[in-house]
């Protein structure tokens, strides 16, 4: 197979570095066009993709097109490509947040087999976890063929669409909220007399290992909390503070924010 990326910025970089990381496929068979030809130019360089001149070539020399531009651009791009699209008929992926498949199905005109994934930008470590479903259109061994691509660089989870949003809210989003908790925590730590960076890499450790004890333990996350919260102790103490400043009020608040921006990023 040979997969195009209309765009190649964060995310669609995210997903064929760690395709190409994975072995799941080979970079001769990524073919990327993006607008900055600058850092197209240093990509082809850096991972050795085919840069493309132009939507037509990239279109011809691919089986499948990942479409990783901003839902703003969705529509003149769409106006520009349709054409190619409709002659090779390849299978289309978006991984625009908002972007519902009916709509995209509406701005194509014409059948088309369309997954829409939403992965994370962990993809490129292949620690993603990434949600996709398609249309009517697609075969069950195009969604085998995309799920196989999508578990090379982490989890994969087919869910409803009507349940995106939430999914991009605790996926998608919550990388930017993890990367503020383990700053946070080294700025208390630098507070109190220790070195940022050396804070820095003892938060992060502490982070991933707390993760992975709860993915292995099959504990509540509320048990592994009172697990480390000894009576009258340091742990307990923080944890009343962070309930004092809203902690988990203001997550719970944020994924739902972060939910209806996404549905009016749909429009």
């Amino acid at each position: 197979m040979k997969l195009g990326f209309i765009g190649a910025g964060n995310m669609a970089g995210a997903i064929f570095k760690g395709l190409i990381k994975a072995d799941a496929v080979s970079p001769k068979d990524i073919f990327i066009i993006r607008n900055n030809a600058e850092l197209q130019k240093k990509q082809v360089e850096e991972y050795g993709v085919t840069g493309c001149s132009s939507y037509e070539e990239l279109t011809k020399n691919s089986d499948i097109i990942f479409l990783g531009v901003k839902p703003v651009s969705f529509g003149p791009l769409i106006k520009e490509i349709k054409g190619f699209i409709e002659k090779k008929r390849p299978l289309v992926v978006s991984m625009a947040a908002g972007m519902t498949i009916s709509s995209i199905e509406e701005m194509f005109g014409f059948d088309l087999p369309i997954i829409r994934i939403m992965p994370n930008i962990n993809a490129e470590i292949l620690m993603s976890a990434t949600a996709y479903c398609g249309n009517k259109n697609v075969s069950d061994e195009q969604l085998s063929i995309i799920r196989g691509y999508l578990s090379a660089f982490g989890l994969a989870v087919e869910i409803p669409e009507k349940q995106f949003a939430v999914f991009t809210a605790i996926a998608g989003c919550s990388p930017a909220y993890v990367y503020m908790f383990i700053d946070a925590l080294a700025r208390g730590a630098q507070k109190m007399g220790m070195n940022k960076k050396q804070a820095l890499e003892i938060a992060a450790q502490a982070v991933i290992g707390s993760a992975s004890m709860y993915a292995k333990s099959g504990m509540h996350p509320a048990e592994l909390t009172d697990k480390v919260c000894s009576p009258g102790g340091t742990t307990i103490e923080g944890v009343c503070t962070l309930e004092e400043y809203k902690f988990t009020a203001g997550i719970v608040k944020a994924v739902e924010n972060s939910v209806l921006k996404d549905k009016e990023l749909g429009g």
